[in-house]
């Protein structure tokens, strides 16, 4: 039969595995049927160079099942491919399956080292792009500051630094451990739960401490200290309240100016031990119980493989958390805070090994796993420590199942760590801790006799990595302690799986912060919407306002203009009226007088024509008569409305736009001058009968009678009588005045005719404002800077986003896999 074929892909960014299987090398390839052995290594992430072993083992026993054998397809980075052929060799000269075992490369990724720069490239042109919505700039400070620190904190992700973060329950070992890493007994370790800071320990070429302390305000603020024999604590950047802080610290370790018996270590280690013990200090605790839960400590390290390693090691020691005889409230936080601020850290769990599967154990595991974004998950090492009290049949019990199958498989390392850091220190040297001394005789004299052990026979390497005395470089009473293997093992994962993190971890902050800036776009795109449409509500809200205040401006027109006016022509009318008998006289000898019905007509009309001439126009279009006073009236109305109108606009200025001023001053300026009234005439009507026609059957026949002086008098003194009463006015039967054509023709009618007109002005000139207010750009809703100012972050997010698009493609498809030619 043909060679058959299993395809393992492992993605070392994501840290998960999967499986293809086929019958033959260039057959159809299937998923790995349901309960599978090789489905317990899916769907979860896992180190593959921690699980290699196991795979490559249930592969040849499951699918190795022809005399042909059968190829492993790998698509993964090379350096896990050497270690899958150097298995495979293994596992083939164990001859479990029919045929051979051989493997072919057939894809892999983007190293971590091309990766990381690419990505470093990708995060200076955001960080470019995005200055000012990062920590000072103008967006950041005043607007949000989310984008901000989803950039910022990329920079803690793929800094040189690697955190290692040593975690356990209280008195496992932890100060001891990190102690015995960088070779020296700078943190404080006692039976007793000792640790309540977070300390960060840097590998550096000097000494300092850094601390944070409240402000007048109350915020912590940092401050850093060098480390000097002769002066202790010594505050730098010309800080005065850590000058302060320097001095009192300097107090409570009973170090003095000019002591140069105290080496840095001793002084630095003092001020930790004062600062762990915080406010249940005897004297101090008010003032010590005020600093952060964080101290950073940087320093040498002495005589540690570690220092091999390029990258910038940081440790991590942190207080313990399940001591029921003591408040555990701060330790806990303490705890919490560095482990949520963490991007990319290593964990160690410290444990001993009576208390490796208990609950105090199982709840810091269950911590980690909670924060695992937080951590380069999968990887975790386990460590047994204070293995140089356990017999060998005690090393030998297997671990808890949960321990050793947590994160898929786990790497379990034994050490005594007071036994390498006094290797490290050398014959006779210098305890600062009374109690390491003798845990350290303790374990000479063990190592020497019978019972002697070599701690790292024990560990557990699911990956069947281990190395040996030789390959570390170090003496065989330092490699018994176990602490090289732990060493190797941490720089390992430095070596091969950090930069891998570094790169999964930047990458995901990168977009995630251009997610941030898209999903702030969006936010604030729907501000924008909502703000434009509250101004909307607004500017009709205050266009209805304004429009009905608008509406109930009228011009004002006297309703007793026409009575006023006509006060100044009554002697004009009693001057005409005292003539009217004359007058009369006259017209009735000059007319024809055959036809009485002809002749009263005729008169009638001579009448009406003499008192237009006499006195309708003399009053109404004389220099000074009643036309010009109706317009001089009518003129001031129109001002008087112009004012009323201007005074609207300048007292509701604030609502206006720029835009709508200029508009409406326009507009004002258009419709200030007077209106242009077409001439109103002052015509007497007809005035028809003036009198009943009893009065002319009277006059004839006194004219038949011969009586014409009589009939004469008798009609124009009529006539007169009555042409008097219809020119000044009357009272009715129901006793209403009625008002006369002298007072209608020439005042009432001339005054409502120009009134029409000036309303009909005065409403074009109302209108025409109307008209500006019903116009967009005119009214403000007193939200257009704010909207403006949406409107240009919206803009300004669309360009900056736009502008990296290229990045944000460059980035999503960076970690995928690459061919084999």
């Amino acid at each position: 039969m043909a060679k058959k074929a299993v395809r393992i892909k492992y993605d070392p960014f994501a840290c998960n595995v999967s499986f293809r299987i086929a019958q033959s090398v260039g057959g159809s390839w299937q998923e790995p049927s349901e309960g599978a052995a090789l489905l317990k290594f899916t769907n979860r992430p896992i180190l593959l160079s921690n699980c290699i072993f196991g795979i490559v083992t249930i592969i040849n026993e499951k699918y190795n099942s022809v005399m042909d054998g059968l190829e492993i397809q790998f698509l993964g980075p090379n350096d896990d491919f050497a270690l899958l052929e150097q298995v495979i060799k293994k596992v083939d000269d164990q001859q479990n399956g029919v045929g051979p075992l051989s493997c072919r490369l057939i894809g892999t990724y983007h190293t971590a080292e091309d990766a990381l720069e690419t990505i470093r490239r990708d995060y200076a042109t955001i960080k470019h792009e995005f200055m000012p919505y990062l920590p000072g700039g103008d967006y950041y400070e005043h607007t949000s500051n989310q984008i901000g620190d989803q950039i910022v904190r990329f920079e803690d992700t793929i800094s040189d630094a690697v955190p290692v973060c040593v975690v356990g329950n209280y008195s496992v070992g932890k100060s001891a451990l990190i102690n015995s890493l960088i070779g020296e007994e700078i943190l404080p370790s006692q039976v007793n739960p000792s640790t309540a800071k977070n300390v960060k320990v840097v590998r550096s070429s000097t000494y300092s401490v850094a601390v944070y302390y409240p402000d007048d305000n109350g915020d912590l603020k940092l401050h850093r200290f060098g480390v000097e024999p002769s002066l202790g604590l010594v505050a730098q950047d010309s800080d005065e309240h850590g000058s302060e802080i320097a001095a009192k610290l300097n107090e409570f370790i009973g170090c003095v100016r000019g002591d140069e018996d105290k080496r840095e270590v001793e002084i630095a280690r003092a001020v930790l031990d004062k600062l762990n013990q915080g406010k249940n200090a005897e004297l101090s605790g008010e003032f010590l119980g005020k600093f952060g839960s964080n101290v950073i400590l940087e320093m040498p390290f002495a005589d540690s493989i570690l220092e091999k390693t390029d990258s910038r090691i940081v440790f991590f020691d942190t207080p313990g958390s399940d001591n029921a005889e003591v408040n555990q409230k701060e330790h806990k936080e303490a705890l919490e805070l560095l482990l949520g601020d963490q991007t990319n850290a290593l964990p160690i769990l410290v444990t001993s090994r009576d208390r490796a599967a208990g609950d105090g154990t199982e709840a810091i595991m269950h911590m980690l796993d909670e924060h695992a974004n937080n951590f380069s998950s999968p990887s975790c090492l386990i460590v047994i420590s204070k293995c140089d009290r356990l017999a060998k049949a005690q090393l030998r019990e297997p671990v808890s199942a949960l321990t050793k199958n947590w994160h898929g498989k786990s790497i379990v390392l034994f050490v005594t760590p007071i036994g390498a850091l006094g290797v490290r220190k050398g014959e006779d040297a210098d305890w600062l801790d009374e109690s390491y001394s003798e845990f350290y005789e303790d374990w000479k004299r063990k190592q020497s006799g019978a019972h002697k052990v070599s701690l790292p026979e024990y560990n557990v390497y699911p990956c069947d990595r281990r190395v040996s005395m030789d390959e570390l470089g170090v003496s065989q009473e330092l490699y018994d302690t176990g602490i090289p293997s732990l060493e190797y093992e941490i720089q390992y994962y430095v070596e091969h799986y950090s930069k891998y993190k570094k790169c999964e971890r930047g990458r995901k902050d990168l977009l995630g912060a251009l997610a941030v800036a898209e999903s702030e776009l969006a936010e604030q795109k729907q501000q924008c919407t909502d703000k434009k449409q509250e101004a909307e509500r607004r500017k009709l809200e205050t266009r209805n306002a304004l429009l009905k205040e608008l509406d109930e401006i009228d011009i004002f027109i006297d309703p007793n203009l026409a009575s006023n006016i006509a006060t100044y022509f009554e002697d004009d009318l009693n001057s005409y009226c005292s003539k009217l008998k004359d007058a009369l006289y006259e017209i009735y000898d000059s007319s024809d007088r055959e036809n009485l019905q002809d002749f009263d007509d005729a008169i009638n009309e001579h009448i009406r024509h003499h008192c237009q001439v006499n006195l309708i126009d003399k009053v109404y279009l004389a220099a000074n008569g009643a036309k010009a006073k109706i317009l001089a009236s009518m003129a001031g109305f129109a001002e008087g409305y112009a004012r009323t109108l201007q005074t609207y606009v300048e007292k509701n200025r604030s609502h206006f736009s720029e835009i709508g001023r200029k508009q409406l001053r326009e507009c004002l300026e258009h419709n200030s001058a007077l209106p242009e009234f077409t001439e109103v005439k002052s015509v007497l009507e007809g005035i028809q009968a003036l009198f009943e026609k009893f009065a002319l059957v009277g006059h004839t026949w006194r004219m038949i009678t011969k009586k014409e002086d009589e009939a004469r008098e008798r009609l124009v003194c009529a006539k007169a009588k009555a042409f008097e009463q219809r020119l000044r006015g009357y009272d009715d039967v129901f006793g209403k005045n009625k008002p006369g054509a002298f007072f209608t023709t020439v005042f009432a009618k001339p005054v409502d005719q120009y009134a029409q007109q000036l309303r009909i002005w005065a409403d074009e000139y109302k209108q025409y404002i109307k008209d500006q207010l019903d116009t967009d750009s005119v009214i403000l809703s007193n939200m257009e800077d704010e909207i403006a100012s949406l409107d240009a972050k919206v803009d300004d997010l669309k360009t900056r986003l736009s502008k990296v698009e290229d990045v944000r493609t460059e980035l999503t498809s960076l970690l995928d896999e690459v061919a084999i030619d």
